[in-house]
């Protein structure tokens, strides 16, 4: 299909019209091509002082600090060696190529610029183990997700309390506790970020690796598919905190335990679509693989999982308040 492209070069503060804050002697152009807007990811490197390189399969930019791969007609992307899942396929028309503006504005700005997150309080931290009760989640290679959950709920409290964080959980005991009801303790408690820990389960037991999720933005898809929905949910107010937060957490527990990287996410979880804070949802592991499943079980692999939860939130915590 040949494409019709309405090109315009805008400065960001109009572009965005009060969405967020740019400097006004940025221009950065956008183009219209599947029905949807694109910016130009030559004029968003300039705009963050990168250099562009565009190939036939993909595009680069990279600085001192960062280096971003876009892959060309595929949701996949790289930040700093962290798989990205984008919301529309960035695409290139010879030596240019293009970003979607949602991408752009609600995942790559809010982590690469800390001017782009809505300030707030960092103190009291919720922390939501996954099932319990009756509900075992997953099961694989004799390990119950409602099990492993509360224990590394367990120990990110003590280990969050330890930096002075106040932390509360939404179920501290293996009682069942139903979706509406993690939600509406959140809603009533206040938390500032929310936390929710799951393990994974796979028909294909060769299938291993920690991935993240933050809510899908109102108008896109999952990372894994379904239709986009066109109804703003009450986690949609914290899109921009919730894709840093995520990629901080995933970022974070892939350095400390080197587990296999399946990416930062988007999805509508329901504790995702109803939270009243920044939230995310960690898949830890594959219980179904033998392997990720017996290190699941050691102290010494959760520990290092709950270290890399406890330094994502705090990297979190400093873009917050940093000048």
């Amino acid at each position: 299909m040949k494409l019709k492209f309405i090109i315009i070069a805008i400065t960001m503060l109009s572009l965005f019209n009060g969405i967020t804050t740019f400097a006004a002697d940025s221009d950065i152009r956008f183009t219209k091509a599947y029905g949807k807007r694109y910016v130009y990811l030559r004029d968003v490197a300039k705009y963050y002082n990168m250099q562009c390189y565009v190939w036939k399969e993909k595009t680069v930019l990279w600085n001192r600090w960062h280096r971003l791969t876009f892959y060309h007609n595929k949701r996949n992307a790289e930040f700093d060696g962290v798989k990205v899942s984008l919301m529309f396929a960035p695409f290139n028309r010879g030596i240019q190529a293009y970003v979607s503006d949602k991408d752009f504005l609600l995942m790559l700005d809010p982590i690469l610029r800390h001017y782009a997150l809505n300030r707030h309080r960092m103190k009291l931290i919720m922390i939501d183990p996954g099932h319990g009760g009756k509900d075992i989640g997953g099961y694989g290679n004799r390990v119950k997700e409602k099990d492993l959950t509360l224990q590394l709920a367990k120990k990110l409290q003590t280990r969050l309390r330890r930096r002075g964080y106040m932390v509360l959980m939404t179920r501290s005991s293996n009682r069942t506790l139903s979706l509406k009801q993690r939600t509406e303790l959140s809603k009533r408690l206040t938390p500032d970020i929310f936390i929710s820990i799951h393990a994974n389960i796979a028909g294909n037991k060769s299938v291993k690796g920690v991935e993240t999720f933050c809510l899908a933005p109102t108008g896109t898809t999952s990372s894994n598919g379904g239709k986009a929905s066109s109804k703003p949910e009450a986690g949609n107010k914290f899109d921009k905190n919730s894709a840093a937060l995520a990629y901080e957490i995933q970022k974070g527990v892939l350095k400390r335990s080197q587990a296999a990287d399946r990416g930062v996410k988007h999805s509508r979880f329901y504790v995702l679509k109803n939270a009243s804070a920044p939230a995310i949802l960690i898949e830890v592991g594959f219980l179904s693989n033998k392997t990720e499943a017996r290190r699941l079980k050691t102290n010494a692999y959760q520990e290092k999982i709950i270290r890399g939860i406890e330094n994502g939130i705090r990297n979190y915590h400093r873009k917050l308040i940093r000048k």
